[in-house]
């Protein structure tokens, strides 16, 4: 078997912790009544291909050419994000 080469890793691996927008119920809630929030924090781990003052783009996969399999986030929910390796 010929030895691969591992790609080069254009990007920061970057874990992101962040706040969802979640579904609420649906149907009518009288107006008395108390509405439940609940926060839904998720765990993204990817590489961080673009970060604006407002949002970062994080994809799960790259190779030497590009990247696939995107997100895109809204710094405002973004909880903290580190940095789990550098890129080469």
């Amino acid at each position: 078997m010929a030895k691969m080469k591992r790609p080069l890793q254009a990007y920061p691996l970057v874990e992101v912790w962040w706040d969802d927008a979640t579904e609420m119920p649906s149907g009518w809630i009288e107006a008395k009544e108390e509405i439940e929030i609940k926060s839904c924090i998720v765990l993204s781990v990817g590489f961080l291909v673009k970060e604006t003052e407002d949002y970062i783009i994080i994809a799960t996969d790259t190779n030497n050419a590009g990247h696939n399999g995107r997100s895109q986030i809204p710094k405002g929910m973004v909880k903290s994000m580190k940095v789990l390796k550098k890129a080469s």
